[in-house]
C-alpha cells in the first residue's frame, strides 16, 4: 500500500502544481497606467484609392449644339499627417490633427464640335491637360489610448474632419481647323482653380513603440473622408476628397 500512497501523495501535489501555473497564467497583468497627459504623432503618409469625377456639358457653335466632356483622374499618392492631443480623463484624449496631401491630376477631354458648313457632321476633339489636386483637412478627434506596456502604446480614435479642396478644372478648350474643316484637332485647355470646403468624419488607430518613456515611432492607419459640390463649367460636380491612408513616423508623449 505504501507505494500507492506515495503516488496519490506525487498526484495531489502534481494537481496543485499545474493548478497554481495555470492561475498565475491566467491572471492577467494590470497595464500600466497612462502618466504622461501630452501626445504628439508626426507622419508620412499613402493616400490609396481614387478620387475621379467627370464633367459633361452643352457647347453652342455654328449655330448647333455640340458637347464637352471631361473626366478627372484624381488618383493615390503621398501625404502628410501631424497630430496632438491632451489627456483629459483617465485614457481618454482630445486632440487635433491636420493631414495635407497633394497630387498631380490628368484631365482627359473629349469634345463634339458641330461642323461650320453642315448641320449633323459633328468633328471629334481628344486631348489631355494636367492639373493638380490639392487636400488639407482638420480632424479633430476623440482618442481612447491605452499603454499594453512600458514600451508599446496603442490608441483609437474618430470625430469630425474639415477639408478645403483645391482642383484644377478645366473651364474651355481650344482647338484648331482648316478648310474644309472636316476634321478639328486639340490645342490647348483654359482652366482654373477651383477651391471649396466640405465637412466630413475621421477614424482609426494607431499603434506606438517607444525607445524611451518620450520618445517613439508608430504605425497609423486611418480613413478620413468628405464630398464637396464643386463649380465647374455648366453647373456643379460632387468632387470627392480623402480616403484610406497609411501612415508611419514620430511619437512624442510627455
Amino acid at each position: 500500500m505504501k507505494p500507492v500512497a506515495l503516488m496519490v501523495v506525487a498526484i495531489a501535489l502534481s494537481a496543485g502544481t499545474v493548478a497554481s501555473a495555470q492561475t498565475r497564467q491566467t491572471t492577467p497583468t494590470p497595464r500600466p497606467p497612462l502618466t504622461e497627459r501630452v501626445f504628439i504623432s508626426v507622419n508620412g503618409l499613402f493616400q490609396g484609392g481614387s478620387n475621379d469625377f467627370s464633367v459633361s456639358q452643352t457647347i453652342r457653335e455654328n449655330a448647333e449644339n455640340g458637347t464637352f466632356n471631361t473626366s478627372y483622374a484624381v488618383g493615390s499618392g503621398p501625404g502628410f499627417d501631424v497630430s496632438g492631443g491632451v489627456l483629459v480623463w483617465r485614457n481618454l484624449v482630445v486632440g487635433v490633427g491636420v493631414t495635407r496631401f497633394s497630387e498631380s491630376t490628368t484631365t482627359a477631354i473629349t469634345a463634339s464640335v458641330p461642323h461650320p458648313f453642315f448641320f449633323n457632321q459633328p468633328r471629334s476633339v481628344t486631348g489631355e491637360f494636367s492639373g493638380t489636386r490639392e487636400e488639407l483637412a482638420v480632424h479633430v478627434q476623440l482618442r481612447g489610448v491605452f499603454a499594453i506596456n512600458r514600451r508599446i502604446q496603442v490608441a483609437v480614435f474618430g470625430g469630425p474632419s474639415f477639408f478645403q479642396i483645391d482642383q484644377s478644372i478645366v473651364d474651355d478648350f481650344e482647338y484648331t481647323e482648316s478648310y474644309p474643316f472636316d476634321t478639328a484637332a486639340y490645342s490647348r485647355a483654359v482652366s482654373s482653380t477651383q477651391s471649396e470646403s466640405a465637412v466630413g468624419i475621421n477614424v482609426g488607430g494607431d499603434v506606438g513603440y517607444f525607445f524611451t518613456p518620450q520618445v517613439g515611432v508608430g504605425v497609423t492607419m486611418q480613413y478620413s473622408g468628405a464630398t464637396a459640390q464643386m463649380a465647374v463649367p455648366g453647373g456643379t460636380a460632387d468632387v470627392e476628397a480623402g480616403g484610406a491612408q497609411i501612415g508611419v513616423g514620430l511619437r512624442l508623449r510627455f
